[in-house]
């Protein structure tokens, strides 16, 4: 029963971080947010690895869409430059 315990565990920080990760995203926090996302990936990967019955797989499956999604906008967050203002010429 612990198993499941600590698989609902991890699951519910995972969520919690996918919640951060999109709050500060929209914050432009680019460098806060790979840290995080850095963080949930792990947790995922041990999730995963607890895997036992089908409901589990389900959960691991929408988790890794949720962090696919999140990783796609921090890559593009992450390529956009800022333009800088040309000074005008005197």
């Amino acid at each position: 029963m612990t198993d499941v315990a600590e698989f609902i565990r991890i699951r519910q920080t995972i969520e919690a971080l996918a919640k951060q990760i999109a709050s500060t995203t929209e914050g432009k926090g680019v460098a806060e947010s790979s840290k995080k996302f850095d963080e949930a990936s792990k947790l995922l990967e041990t999730l995963t690895a607890m895997a036992s019955n089908d409901v589990q797989d389900i959960v691991i499956k929408r988790l890794t869409r949720q962090l696919a999604g999140l990783g796609t906008k921090l890559n593009t967050l992450a390529r956009k430059k800022r333009v800088a203002k040309k000074q005008p010429t005197i």
